[in-house]
């Protein structure tokens, strides 16, 4: 992985390009680069005939202005999902962030995990950005978080984004850049049991609709037209 940066961030960049380089497969990594511009932080993705630029803007017109039409009272699937307003949500998968941030402007109190030190650094960024409340990040392990954490939700919100069938739509290019930086979790049925055990209201794991994956049979599921959500009643107050 290739580490560019301006004058001030030049001592930064050379601590990451270590610490990144130990974590990835550097035939994996090998197009990609962060630059670092003075606040900004970009990954840049070479594997396609015109590079893909990612950052995290939680700031983004297109982002808000979905944003505002829900608090305008336009009814989706997310209000069917978390029904209880103002609760505490755990995010086990951030990615980009943008379910997270969407779900702390509709009023809950957010925390998101992300096990990718490269989205961690994107992450941190653009959350530092905003300096909102009810809004925070830790980078690690989702399942080693609830084992030993004394904290517990209301909703705990969990996305097994990669596995599509074969000859389904290809992901986006974005999605396609995830895969290389990301951590799978080895047994993600553990994940989900633990986190019922976590949970005072519900689990839900999100899931493309045709999916490859063999988890736990949930409770019931909310579907949309692209996705499943795998709903699973938590346990917390019964333990």
């Amino acid at each position: 992985m290739n580490i560019i940066s301006d004058a001030n961030n030049e001592k930064k960049s050379i601590f990451l390009g270590t610490v990144l380089n130990s974590y990835y497969d550097q035939i994996i990594t090998k197009k990609l680069s962060i630059i670092f511009d003075k606040e900004d932080i970009q990954l840049i993705n070479a594997h396609y005939k015109n590079p893909v630029s990612i950052s995290i803007n939680f700031l983004d017109k297109e982002l808000n202005n979905k944003i505002k039409l829900r608090l305008a009272g336009k009814k989706d699937v997310f209000d069917k999902l978390f029904p209880k307003k103002g609760s505490t949500i755990l995010d086990c998968t951030a990615g980009y962030g943008r379910d997270s941030y969407i779900l702390r402007s509709m009023g809950y109190d957010i925390t998101m995990i992300e096990n990718s030190p490269v989205m961690s650094l994107l992450l941190n960024s653009a959350l530092k950005k905003l300096e909102l409340s009810n809004f925070s990040m830790y980078h690690g392990n989702s399942y080693d978080y609830l084992k030993h954490s004394e904290n517990h939700y209301e909703y705990i919100y969990i996305d097994f984004m990669f596995d599509k069938l074969k000859g389904s739509s290809l992901s986006s290019k974005n999605d396609e850049t995830l895969k290389l930086i990301s951590f799978q979790d080895s047994n993600k049925n553990n994940l989900i049991k633990l986190a019922i055990k976590k949970s005072k209201g519900r689990v839900i794991v999100k899931e493309p609709k045709h999916s490859l994956s063999n988890i736990l049979k949930p409770d019931y599921i909310i579907k949309t037209k692209l996705l499943n959500f795998n709903v699973y009643r938590g346990v917390y107050e019964k333990i």
